[in-house]
Protein backbone atom coordinates (compact mmCIF):
# COMPACT_ATOMS: atom_id res chain seq x y z
CA UNK A 1 0.00 0.00 0.00
CA UNK A 2 1.63 3.48 -1.37
CA UNK A 3 1.97 6.55 1.44
CA UNK A 4 0.58 9.54 -0.27
CA UNK A 5 -0.06 12.67 0.75
CA UNK A 6 -2.02 15.52 -1.00
CA UNK A 7 -1.13 19.07 -1.73
CA UNK A 8 -4.40 21.32 -2.67
CA UNK A 9 -7.46 21.41 -1.12
CA UNK A 10 -9.88 23.02 -3.22
CA UNK A 11 -12.30 21.29 -5.47
CA UNK A 12 -10.54 19.69 -7.30
CA UNK A 13 -8.32 18.39 -4.38
CA UNK A 14 -10.90 17.42 -2.33
CA UNK A 15 -12.46 15.25 -5.42
CA UNK A 16 -8.59 13.65 -5.02
CA UNK A 17 -9.28 13.02 -1.24
CA UNK A 18 -12.50 11.26 -1.46
CA UNK A 19 -11.31 8.84 -3.96
CA UNK A 20 -8.24 7.99 -2.35
CA UNK A 21 -10.16 6.90 0.91
CA UNK A 22 -11.82 4.95 -1.36
CA UNK A 23 -8.86 2.77 -2.90
CA UNK A 24 -7.74 1.29 0.02
CA UNK A 25 -6.51 -1.27 -1.93
CA UNK A 26 -4.24 1.11 -3.39
CA UNK A 27 -3.47 3.76 -0.83
CA UNK A 28 -2.68 5.01 2.30
CA UNK A 29 -3.71 8.34 2.90
CA UNK A 30 -1.51 9.74 5.09
CA UNK A 31 -2.61 13.75 4.76
CA UNK A 32 -2.56 16.55 3.06
CA UNK A 33 -1.41 20.59 2.78
CA UNK A 34 -3.28 23.28 1.94
CA UNK A 35 -1.53 27.25 2.42
CA UNK A 36 -4.51 28.57 3.79
CA UNK A 37 -4.74 27.56 7.59
CA UNK A 38 -8.26 28.15 7.42
CA UNK A 39 -8.74 25.54 4.77
CA UNK A 40 -6.52 23.20 6.53
CA UNK A 41 -8.85 23.48 9.77
CA UNK A 42 -12.30 22.47 7.41
CA UNK A 43 -10.63 20.04 5.35
CA UNK A 44 -9.09 17.82 8.18
CA UNK A 45 -12.51 17.96 10.38
CA UNK A 46 -14.57 17.44 7.24
CA UNK A 47 -12.75 14.01 6.14
CA UNK A 48 -11.16 13.02 9.49
CA UNK A 49 -7.40 13.43 7.95
CA UNK A 50 -4.27 14.63 9.25
CA UNK A 51 -3.45 18.90 8.01
CA UNK A 52 0.37 18.81 7.91
CA UNK A 53 2.23 21.99 8.97
CA UNK A 54 4.58 22.44 5.90
CA UNK A 55 4.98 20.92 2.48
CA UNK A 56 8.68 19.73 3.76
CA UNK A 57 6.45 17.62 6.64
CA UNK A 58 4.01 16.23 4.30
CA UNK A 59 6.93 15.05 1.65
CA UNK A 60 9.07 13.20 5.09
CA UNK A 61 5.47 11.06 6.03
CA UNK A 62 4.87 10.10 2.72
CA UNK A 63 5.94 7.75 -0.37
CA UNK A 64 3.83 9.85 -3.50
CA UNK A 65 2.68 13.18 -3.50
CA UNK A 66 -1.10 14.18 -5.26
CA UNK A 67 -0.08 18.09 -6.33
CA UNK A 68 -4.07 19.40 -7.08
CA UNK A 69 -2.43 22.90 -5.95
CA UNK A 70 -2.82 25.91 -8.09
CA UNK A 71 -0.87 25.55 -11.45
CA UNK A 72 1.52 28.42 -10.55
CA UNK A 73 2.99 26.05 -8.29
CA UNK A 74 3.21 23.11 -9.49
CA UNK A 75 6.87 23.42 -10.95
CA UNK A 76 8.53 24.58 -7.30
CA UNK A 77 6.61 21.51 -5.55
CA UNK A 78 7.13 19.32 -8.10
CA UNK A 79 10.92 19.69 -7.74
CA UNK A 80 11.11 19.57 -4.33
CA UNK A 81 9.43 15.97 -4.08
CA UNK A 82 11.04 14.83 -7.29
CA UNK A 83 14.80 15.95 -5.77
CA UNK A 84 12.97 13.74 -2.37
CA UNK A 85 12.35 10.68 -4.89
CA UNK A 86 8.81 10.71 -4.46
CA UNK A 87 6.55 9.40 -6.79
CA UNK A 88 4.63 12.20 -8.13
CA UNK A 89 0.78 13.06 -9.54
CA UNK A 90 0.11 16.23 -11.00
CA UNK A 91 -2.81 17.80 -11.96
CA UNK A 92 -3.39 19.26 -15.06
CA UNK A 93 -1.76 21.64 -16.66
CA UNK A 94 1.61 20.08 -15.59
CA UNK A 95 3.04 23.44 -15.39
CA UNK A 96 2.05 26.66 -16.33
CA UNK A 97 4.84 27.16 -18.98
CA UNK A 98 6.29 24.97 -21.46
CA UNK A 99 10.12 25.96 -20.22
CA UNK A 100 8.45 24.32 -16.87
CA UNK A 101 7.48 21.03 -18.04
CA UNK A 102 10.89 20.85 -19.90
CA UNK A 103 12.70 21.31 -17.14
CA UNK A 104 10.44 19.48 -14.82
CA UNK A 105 11.32 16.47 -17.50
CA UNK A 106 15.19 16.49 -16.67
CA UNK A 107 14.34 16.44 -12.93
CA UNK A 108 11.89 13.23 -13.34
CA UNK A 109 14.39 11.04 -15.38
CA UNK A 110 17.22 11.91 -12.45
CA UNK A 111 14.40 11.14 -9.87
CA UNK A 112 14.00 7.91 -11.58
CA UNK A 113 10.18 8.07 -9.86
CA UNK A 114 6.65 7.81 -11.51
CA UNK A 115 5.67 10.65 -12.46
CA UNK A 116 1.76 11.02 -13.57
CA UNK A 117 -0.26 13.72 -15.33
CA UNK A 118 -3.87 14.02 -15.00
CA UNK A 119 -5.37 14.18 -18.66
CA UNK A 120 -8.08 12.31 -17.00
CA UNK A 121 -10.03 11.72 -20.30
CA UNK A 122 -7.93 9.20 -21.48
CA UNK A 123 -9.49 7.14 -18.47
CA UNK A 124 -12.88 8.36 -19.17
CA UNK A 125 -15.26 5.39 -19.87
CA UNK A 126 -16.46 6.59 -23.19
CA UNK A 127 -12.86 6.94 -24.14
CA UNK A 128 -11.49 3.49 -22.76
CA UNK A 129 -14.82 2.09 -25.17
CA UNK A 130 -14.01 3.95 -28.08
CA UNK A 131 -10.13 4.44 -29.22
CA UNK A 132 -9.68 0.61 -30.23
CA UNK A 133 -12.34 1.81 -33.75
CA UNK A 134 -10.43 5.58 -33.87
CA UNK A 135 -7.95 4.50 -36.13
CA UNK A 136 -5.84 6.74 -38.34
CA UNK A 137 -8.87 9.46 -37.98
CA UNK A 138 -8.30 11.91 -41.44
CA UNK A 139 -10.37 14.56 -39.33
CA UNK A 140 -11.19 15.32 -35.26
CA UNK A 141 -14.00 17.87 -33.98
CA UNK A 142 -14.39 18.51 -31.01
CA UNK A 143 -16.03 20.96 -28.42
CA UNK A 144 -15.51 21.69 -24.76
CA UNK A 145 -17.12 24.44 -23.17
CA UNK A 146 -18.14 25.19 -19.75
CA UNK A 147 -20.01 28.21 -18.01
CA UNK A 148 -17.35 30.92 -16.32
CA UNK A 149 -16.16 29.61 -13.06
CA UNK A 150 -13.44 31.71 -11.20
CA UNK A 151 -11.58 28.79 -10.24
CA UNK A 152 -8.71 27.94 -13.39
CA UNK A 153 -8.98 31.42 -14.43
CA UNK A 154 -5.70 31.35 -13.74
CA UNK A 155 -4.44 30.04 -16.92
CA UNK A 156 -5.84 30.28 -20.23
CA UNK A 157 -8.32 28.31 -21.49
CA UNK A 158 -5.96 26.83 -23.45
CA UNK A 159 -4.41 25.39 -20.39
CA UNK A 160 -7.61 25.06 -18.41
CA UNK A 161 -9.98 23.15 -21.16
CA UNK A 162 -8.32 22.99 -24.11
CA UNK A 163 -5.34 20.85 -22.79
CA UNK A 164 -7.35 17.47 -22.57
CA UNK A 165 -8.20 17.39 -26.11
CA UNK A 166 -5.05 18.66 -27.40
CA UNK A 167 -3.62 15.69 -25.29
CA UNK A 168 -6.63 13.26 -26.87
CA UNK A 169 -5.33 14.63 -30.87
CA UNK A 170 -1.86 13.90 -30.05
CA UNK A 171 -2.82 10.54 -28.31
CA UNK A 172 -5.49 9.60 -31.44
CA UNK A 173 -3.36 10.85 -34.10
CA UNK A 174 0.44 9.89 -33.34
CA UNK A 175 1.82 12.38 -36.16
CA UNK A 176 3.59 14.99 -35.36
CA UNK A 177 1.55 18.42 -35.80
CA UNK A 178 3.21 20.80 -39.14
CA UNK A 179 0.77 23.90 -38.80
CA UNK A 180 -1.27 25.35 -35.80
CA UNK A 181 -3.89 28.19 -36.35
CA UNK A 182 -5.75 29.66 -33.60
CA UNK A 183 -7.88 32.45 -32.39
CA UNK A 184 -9.12 33.36 -29.10
CA UNK A 185 -10.38 36.41 -26.80
CA UNK A 186 -10.34 37.36 -23.12
CA UNK A 187 -14.16 37.63 -21.88
CA UNK A 188 -14.69 38.16 -18.30
CA UNK A 189 -10.49 36.83 -16.83
CA UNK A 190 -7.00 38.21 -17.56
CA UNK A 191 -6.53 35.28 -19.79
CA UNK A 192 -7.83 33.88 -23.10
CA UNK A 193 -11.57 32.77 -22.30
CA UNK A 194 -12.17 31.11 -25.42
CA UNK A 195 -10.54 29.50 -28.60
CA UNK A 196 -10.69 28.13 -31.64
CA UNK A 197 -7.85 26.30 -33.20
CA UNK A 198 -7.12 24.14 -35.97
CA UNK A 199 -4.31 21.66 -36.06
CA UNK A 200 -2.40 20.10 -39.43
CA UNK A 201 -1.00 16.97 -38.70
CA UNK A 202 1.74 15.84 -41.34
CA UNK A 203 -0.08 12.46 -42.10
CA UNK A 204 -2.74 14.86 -43.42
CA UNK A 205 -5.75 14.60 -40.31
CA UNK A 206 -6.88 17.80 -39.19
CA UNK A 207 -8.18 18.73 -35.92
CA UNK A 208 -10.68 21.46 -35.47
CA UNK A 209 -10.67 22.33 -31.11
CA UNK A 210 -12.93 24.89 -29.72
CA UNK A 211 -13.01 25.58 -26.57
CA UNK A 212 -15.22 28.09 -24.24
CA UNK A 213 -15.24 29.11 -19.92
CA UNK A 214 -17.84 31.43 -20.61
CA UNK A 215 -20.72 29.16 -22.43
CA UNK A 216 -24.28 28.70 -21.19
CA UNK A 217 -24.03 24.87 -20.93
CA UNK A 218 -21.69 22.59 -20.67
CA UNK A 219 -20.36 21.01 -23.38
CA UNK A 220 -17.39 17.95 -24.02
CA UNK A 221 -17.76 15.83 -27.25
CA UNK A 222 -15.65 15.06 -29.96
CA UNK A 223 -16.07 13.56 -33.26
CA UNK A 224 -13.15 11.29 -34.85
CA UNK A 225 -14.04 10.57 -39.10
CA UNK A 226 -12.29 7.87 -40.38
CA UNK A 227 -12.53 7.05 -44.06
CA UNK A 228 -14.98 4.03 -43.60
CA UNK A 229 -16.93 5.22 -40.31
CA UNK A 230 -16.68 7.83 -37.54
CA UNK A 231 -17.01 7.53 -33.81
CA UNK A 232 -18.50 10.18 -31.40
CA UNK A 233 -17.07 10.40 -27.84
CA UNK A 234 -19.61 12.22 -25.20
CA UNK A 235 -16.85 12.72 -22.37
CA UNK A 236 -19.29 14.32 -20.46
CA UNK A 237 -22.49 12.14 -21.02
CA UNK A 238 -20.01 9.10 -20.85
CA UNK A 239 -21.21 7.85 -23.70
CA UNK A 240 -20.17 6.59 -27.13
CA UNK A 241 -21.34 5.83 -30.64
CA UNK A 242 -20.22 4.75 -34.22
CA UNK A 243 -21.80 5.77 -37.35
CA UNK A 244 -21.25 4.57 -40.88
CA UNK A 245 -22.39 5.19 -43.97
CA UNK A 246 -25.34 2.41 -45.47
CA UNK A 247 -25.98 2.16 -49.16
CA UNK A 248 -29.51 0.98 -49.85
CA UNK A 249 -29.45 -1.07 -52.44
CA UNK A 250 -33.02 -0.47 -53.67
CA UNK A 251 -32.92 3.70 -54.11
CA UNK A 252 -28.99 4.18 -54.66
CA UNK A 253 -28.95 6.36 -52.18
CA UNK A 254 -26.42 6.45 -48.90
CA UNK A 255 -27.53 6.61 -45.41
CA UNK A 256 -25.77 7.02 -41.95
CA UNK A 257 -26.35 4.11 -39.12
CA UNK A 258 -25.55 4.83 -35.97
CA UNK A 259 -24.63 2.53 -33.26
CA UNK A 260 -24.37 2.68 -29.92
CA UNK A 261 -20.91 1.63 -28.63
CA UNK A 262 -21.23 -0.08 -24.68
CA UNK A 263 -19.86 1.90 -22.29
CA UNK A 264 -18.93 0.78 -17.83
CA UNK A 265 -20.15 2.70 -15.61
CA UNK A 266 -16.53 3.71 -14.52
CA UNK A 267 -15.22 6.50 -12.39
CA UNK A 268 -12.54 8.30 -14.18
CA UNK A 269 -10.52 9.34 -11.53
CA UNK A 270 -10.29 6.56 -9.54
CA UNK A 271 -9.00 4.77 -13.20
CA UNK A 272 -5.94 7.22 -13.28
CA UNK A 273 -5.42 6.81 -9.72
CA UNK A 274 -5.45 3.04 -10.19
CA UNK A 275 -3.18 3.36 -13.00
CA UNK A 276 -0.61 5.48 -10.95
CA UNK A 277 -0.35 2.67 -8.24
CA UNK A 278 0.04 -0.06 -10.40
CA UNK A 279 2.52 1.58 -12.64
CA UNK A 280 4.56 2.25 -9.22
CA UNK A 281 4.17 -1.64 -8.38
CA UNK A 282 5.08 -2.65 -11.65
CA UNK A 283 7.85 -0.02 -12.18
CA UNK A 284 6.13 0.55 -15.75
CA UNK A 285 5.83 4.26 -17.37
CA UNK A 286 2.79 5.96 -16.06
CA UNK A 287 0.08 6.31 -19.11
CA UNK A 288 0.48 9.62 -19.21
CA UNK A 289 3.94 10.21 -18.58
CA UNK A 290 5.89 13.29 -18.51
CA UNK A 291 6.78 13.23 -21.97
CA UNK A 292 3.40 13.12 -23.28
CA UNK A 293 2.05 16.01 -20.95
CA UNK A 294 4.97 18.25 -21.88
CA UNK A 295 4.69 17.29 -25.87
CA UNK A 296 0.83 18.94 -24.83
CA UNK A 297 2.29 21.99 -23.07
CA UNK A 298 4.54 22.36 -26.73
CA UNK A 299 1.24 22.70 -28.64
CA UNK A 300 -0.92 24.60 -26.42
CA UNK A 301 2.24 27.27 -26.19
CA UNK A 302 2.54 27.14 -29.97
CA UNK A 303 -1.48 27.79 -29.82
CA UNK A 304 -1.38 30.81 -27.04
CA UNK A 305 1.33 32.38 -29.30
CA UNK A 306 -0.73 32.10 -32.44
CA UNK A 307 -3.69 33.69 -30.41
CA UNK A 308 -1.44 36.33 -29.72
CA UNK A 309 -0.10 36.81 -32.70
CA UNK A 310 -3.81 37.33 -34.17
CA UNK A 311 -5.31 39.62 -31.07
CA UNK A 312 -2.14 42.19 -31.95
CA UNK A 313 -3.17 42.23 -35.70
CA UNK A 314 -6.55 43.20 -35.01
CA UNK A 315 -5.49 46.00 -32.80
Amino acid sequence: MLKIGVVGTGHLGKIHLQNLLLLKDEFELVGFFDTDPSIQSEVAQQFSLQAYASYEDLLAASEAILLACPTAAHFSMAVQALKKRKHLFIEKPVCQTVEESKSLLTYGLEAGVVVQVGHVERFNPAFIAAKGQIDMPMFIESHRLAPFQERGSDVSVVLDLMIHDIDIALKVVNSRVKRISASGMEVLSSTTDIASVRLEFENGCVANLTSSRIAKHRLRKTRFFMSDHSITVDFLAKTAEKSHVQLNETTGFKTLKYEPIPTGDLNAIQLELKAFAQSISTEEKAIVGLEEAHHAMEVASYILDRISESNQFVK
